[in-house]
């Protein structure tokens, strides 16, 4: 009988001499390529999209630089009113005012480069002090609004912090401490196409074209994707090699004002694996010949070895189909004889193993089951201790902790109309009632105040839904902090905290949003009493001034209505 080691050196002799001119080959190829294509034919296109992005900058600013003079003539002349609103009215009632009416100038007078309007009084490090619309949840405009001379405006187009919304900034000193900014929202469509066609562009190895206005915010797409080497920051140009890729990234000044300068990041990634799955297609066909003429000259040589696993494979099938060893035959190689009498020994091991394997999963399945059933006890022990605290909040604002019960079943029964998911309905029953989980942390002189509530008052009080994030931001409560978060949202966009719209306000925050408005008109308060069913549903559907049927979801609007009926019984059932 032939030994392997003796097989083993007549085929290693050919596979060497095979391996070592494949190897050379593979090595200069690489060394060419990576010296002479990649790095020349990715810089010659980087340089291209460099200059086309260039070009497009210029051509921007001159575009949203053309009605400076207009927005500071604007200005000048409702700085007057604008000083009396501010000196006679609420500082958030006065912006407001100011805002409308700059938006009936501006807006109108240049509607497609501008789309909206807020107006913020900041102080000397930038910290936003009051302020309308989405600027009113962002702490800080990100730079110091410096002025050189009395009266003077200050403009420079930019970002709103943590976005890729892009504004033009107007600002003057209104006092020593306070600054007034006028943020102007750009139409998209003044960048989106060239945007988007840059992003989506498909030439030579071009991969990604990336557009950053910070480490994580990008013009070309809405998600947040931070880039460490934007972050780490980076002089004029980088080049990152990351083979097969070359990453090439680029600052540039959108726009300046005096010191102060807004970059904007270039961001294009060079690919170069289709240019090497070609190489590997060349060297697979190169290969595959060397193996078949190997084949061809080695055969006489595994003849010996080829018999000897024909003979272990009908053993191994007669295990299969019995559980049992044959008898051994009669082997060529010493090794394959001594391989069969050691599976014997460890086949007659491994069923006894398998017994105990099985006896073991056994146990530990059953862990498995309790540790499920305490895991959901555990959960369902957590709800149960936040539904305690909702009863204790409430307590404060109503004579009685059913308001919970009653938003609870009343939500489960909508998302049940509303044919979602059992998982979501299970969600929903189970957290609706911690939906005013944050009014624990308001002061309790706010939430019993009989009468109309200050407007420093209604702020601390709107707090109440961002505070639930102290209580729920844990894992498995997702959607009770989406509940409890953004249940005063209105559909339409006019809601707190966030002024979210549409689609972008969870279903369930939707759902218990309606629950709660239509079982706060029907219960009695300190201040009022509460009205019947019919008044109260009339008030949901056509409105009263306070509430708007645009407020709730259309749909979710619908549903309430074909089942009002049984929303009536179940709500006087827990009265």
């Amino acid at each position: 009988m032939l030994r392997v080691d003796q097989l083993k050196k007549s085929i290693l002799i050919k596979n060497f001499l095979v391996a070592i001119s494949v190897t050379i080959f593979v090595l200069v190829g690489s060394l060419i390529w990576t010296r002479f294509y990649s790095v020349e034919n990715s810089t010659a296109h980087f340089e291209k999209i460099d200059l086309a992005f260039r070009n497009f900058l210029d051509t921007f600013n001159t575009l949203v630089s053309h009605h400076d003079e207009e927005l500071e003539d604007y200005i000048r002349a409702n700085l007057p009113l604008a000083k009396e609103l501010i000196g006679n009215l609420n500082k958030n009632e006065a912006l407001e005012n100011i805002k409308k009416q700059l938006s009936q100038t501006i807006l109108y007078s240049i509607p497609n480069v501008f789309v909206d309007i807020d107006v913020a009084l900041l102080n000397s490090k930038g910290e936003i002090l009051n302020a309308t619309g989405y600027l009113a949840t962002v702490k800080n405009i990100g730079f110091k609004p410096t002025v050189y001379s009395t009266n003077s405006i200050s403009i420079i187009t930019g970002f709103v912090p943590g976005t890729s919304r892009m504004v033009k900034y107007l600002w003057l000193q209104f006092s020593e401490t306070e600054y007034l900014l006028f943020t102007l929202y750009l139409s998209p469509r003044l960048y989106e196409g060239f945007i988007k066609g840059l992003a989506n562009l498909s030439a030579a190895n071009v991969s990604e074209i990336a557009i950053y206005v910070d480490y994580e915010n990008r013009l070309d797409t809405s998600k947040k994707i931070a880039d460490p080497i934007i972050a780490e920051g980076f002089k004029d140009q980088y080049l990152k090699r990351d083979w097969p890729k070359s990453i090439f990234y680029k600052a540039y000044v959108l726009s300046s004002y005096r010191e102060l300068t807004v970059p904007i990041y270039l961001k294009v990634v060079f690919d170069y694996r289709k240019v090497l799955f070609y190489v590997l297609i060349y060297l697979i066909a190169f290969i595959l010949t060397v193996i078949i003429f190997t084949l061809f000259a080695t055969q006489a040589t595994l003849k010996p070895f080829a018999s000897d696993l024909n003979k272990l494979s009908i053993a191994v099938r007669e295990i299969g189909n019995t559980g049992t060893l044959p008898p051994a035959g009669n082997f060529n190689l010493v090794e394959t004889q001594e391989f069969y009498e050691t599976l014997s020994a460890i086949l007659q091991e491994l069923s006894a193993t398998m017994e105990e394997l099985e006896a073991t999963n056994q146990e530990l399945m059953r862990s498995y089951d309790e540790i499920r059933l305490k895991s959901e006890e555990f959960k369902r022990l957590l709800v149960n201790i936040s539904e305690k605290l909702a009863i204790i909040a409430e307590g404060y604002d109503e004579n009685t902790g059913q308001h919970i019960y009653r938003v609870k079943h009343l939500s489960k029964l909508i998302a049940e109309k509303l044919n979602l998911s059992e998982e979501k309905i299970k969600e929903i029953n189970m957290f609706a009632s911690l939906h005013d989980i944050g009014k624990i942390f308001i002061p309790k002189e706010i939430l019993l105040k009989p009468g109309k509530l200050t407007p420093e008052e209604w702020e601390e009080m709107k707090k109440h839904t961002i505070y639930a994030r102290r209580i729920l931001d844990v894992p498995g409560f997702e959607t009770a902090l989406n509940i409890a978060l953004y249940h005063h949202e209105n559909y339409d966009g006019t809601g707190y905290p966030f002024g979210l719209a549409n689609e972008e306000i969870p279903t369930e925050a939707q759902i218990v949003k309606i629950v709660d408005v239509y079982d706060a008109l029907r219960s009695d308060r300190p201040y009022k009493k509460g009205m019947t069913h019919e008044e109260a549903l009339e008030i949901i559907l056509k409105g009263d001034g306070r509430t708007l049927p645009s407020h709730f979801s259309p749909k979710i609007l619908e549903v309430f209505k074909e089942n009002a009926d049984e929303i009536r019984k179940i709500w006087e059932k827990l009265r």
